[in-house]
């Protein structure tokens, strides 16, 4: 009996420090969750800006030479970047991205990656997938350099004719008990698609429908405008940078659908904490009133043999 109490008491003390750790950890999430969900809302209202703008460009585009990001390179092999965490203790939060992707490269003939977060890395590298870059480090705070250079590695490889699509995958934040796993076609660009995705992340995210006909110039009929320099130079100077832009969004999002994801599992890990100590609890309390019991009965039962 005593052992036993012994073994209930020493599984309390082990669950009270784990509760501690996740709870601890619970709590810096939270605490860098904010922060991470204003840089992700002020990124997407720049991004719609940017759609719009180019949305704009699009009308001048088509009486002119075709843009080399709006066409086929005649390549099969397509690019997917994949955002993973460095981290896990966070649910289902890259397993469910991971299968998403898996699911979509289906579709292509040939295909290489390139990885952010460890995660994502260890995946593709014990499934022996062609891996054209990766980038690990703090997964849960987005860094624009970061983005710079993958988007700068994707837009060369397409120009260059080594790679005929580019897409994007990540976890896209929508609220702190749901990231949805996303695929964005960066290139070849279609305005049309970049419409339909953003009006899709606004829906969600509860911030409007977007309205490229709404925005900075109103109604004005766009088709009709001139663009000096000529909207060629323009599109040149602009697709680089959404590309960029684009790729930073995701790893906003993530960094956001991460702490989210990990928040959920620490708190629900620190519930069940409290709900193994209270069951601990009341076996070593029967435990216990047991062996009161029985020491009672012992003390009884030798006054009785005494008398």
């Amino acid at each position: 009996m005593a052992d036993s109490m012994r073994d209930i008491k020493r599984r309390i003390k082990s669950v009270t420090s784990t509760k501690q750790i996740t709870h601890a950890m619970q709590l810096v999430a939270s605490a860098k969750l904010r922060n991470a969900r204003m840089k992700a809302d002020a990124r997407r209202e720049y991004t719609n800006y940017v759609i719009e703008t180019m949305h704009m460009i699009a009308g001048a585009l088509e009486r002119e030479e075709p843009n080399a990001f709006l066409k086929e390179n005649g390549c099969k092999k397509d690019l997917y970047i994949v955002v993973t965490s460095d981290k896990g203790l966070a649910g289902g939060f890259n397993s469910g991205l991971l299968k998403f992707t898996a699911e979509a490269m289906k579709q292509s003939s040939e295909c290489a990656v390139v990885v952010s977060g460890a995660k994502g890395l260890d995946y593709f590298r014990r499934r022996n997938y062609e891996i054209l870059g990766s980038y690990v480090g703090d997964s849960d705070e987005a860094n624009f350099a970061v983005a710079s250079r993958i988007g700068k590695a994707a837009t060369t490889l397409f120009l260059d004719g080594k790679i005929g699509s580019v897409y994007i995958m990540y976890n896209r934040f929508v609220s702190v008990i749901s990231q949805k796993p996303t695929m964005i076609k960066l290139l070849p660009l279609s305005f049309e698609e970049m419409e339909t995705k953003a009006d899709e992340i606004d829906t969600e995210t509860a911030t409007g429908e977007y309205r490229p006909e709404s925005g900075l110039f109103g109604d004005v009929p766009v088709k009709n405008m001139i663009f000096e320099p000529s909207a060629a130079y323009l599109a040149n100077q602009l697709i680089p940078s959404y590309i960029d832009n684009a790729v930073y969004g995701a790893l906003l999002e993530s960094a956001a659908g991460e702490l989210a994801s990990r928040r959920m599992a620490m708190e629900n890990a620190t519930d069940n904490a409290d709900e193994i100590i209270a069951d601990l609890s009341l076996a070593y309390n029967r435990a216990r009133q047991g062996a009161i019991t029985q020491e009672i009965t012992e003390i009884v039962s030798g006054a009785n043999a005494i008398g």
